[in-house]
């Protein structure tokens, strides 16, 4: 049995209120999130940084950003093209979905885009400065200053039970090169395929090597 959740919306921060936050695991498909000093539990992320560094070499793409509380990974484990464009100095807005990895927390991209006119930094750190601790229910997303679309939508998520399954299923066969995505979907049943696309948008799980996954744990 399915049920339908809204996305959250994306929360203006300081990337160093972020960093500061505790990364809070959820069962299932339900949305992990980190939980900030000031109780707020923040599953989206709304950031704007300059790129310091850039680095492909690890299998996936991880850029750097600082916007002058702290520096925080942006990383893409799928081919991106707003990643590769980045280059060192370039002001960006990110809207993405916080991520943990060796107790380092970094942000999965949903969207990316170079802020041309530097105005915009100004704009955010001055509204950064000002901004009021408030629950995130009540942040209104069409005050977001740069000028992106952000709409609420309705995503369908499979019952935790049979997430946890597929998610069992992926480690057991996953002897350290991934897991075999065709052993996986046999084993797990026929929701599996629809709880792995979750996972790989997610930034749960990625894929190894063609037709491998792995959990990102």
């Amino acid at each position: 049995m399915a049920e339908q959740i809204k996305r959250q919306i994306a929360e203006k921060l300081w990337i160093g209120d972020l960093k500061d936050g505790q990364y809070i695991k959820e069962e299932g498909l339900r949305p992990n999130y980190v939980l900030l000093k000031n109780n707020n539990k923040v599953s989206r992320v709304n950031l704007v940084g300059t790129v310091v560094s850039v680095n492909a070499d690890r299998g996936y793409t991880d850029v750097c950003i600082d916007d002058g509380s702290g520096k925080m990974s942006i990383r893409a484990f799928e081919q991106n093209a707003a990643m590769d464009a980045l280059k060192i100095g370039d002001p960006i807005f990110i809207i993405g979905r916080p991520r943990e990895y060796g107790q380092e927390i970094y942000v999965l991209p949903e969207i990316i885009k170079k802020i041309l006119n530097h105005k915009w930094l100004e704009v955010r750190m001055l509204e950064l400065k000002k901004l009021k601790v408030v629950p995130a229910e009540e942040h209104d997303i069409s005050e977001h200053n740069v000028p992106v679309e952000d709409t609420v939508v309705v995503e369908e998520v499979v019952e935790d039970k049979t997430s946890v399954a597929v998610k069992d299923t992926i480690k057991s066969l996953d002897s350290g090169s991934g897991a075999d995505y065709e052993e996986i979907i046999k084993q797990a049943g026929p929701e599996a395929d629809k709880i792995i696309a979750n996972l790989l948008k997610n930034g749960d799980a990625f894929e190894v090597s063609p037709g491998k996954l792995k959990l990102l744990e």
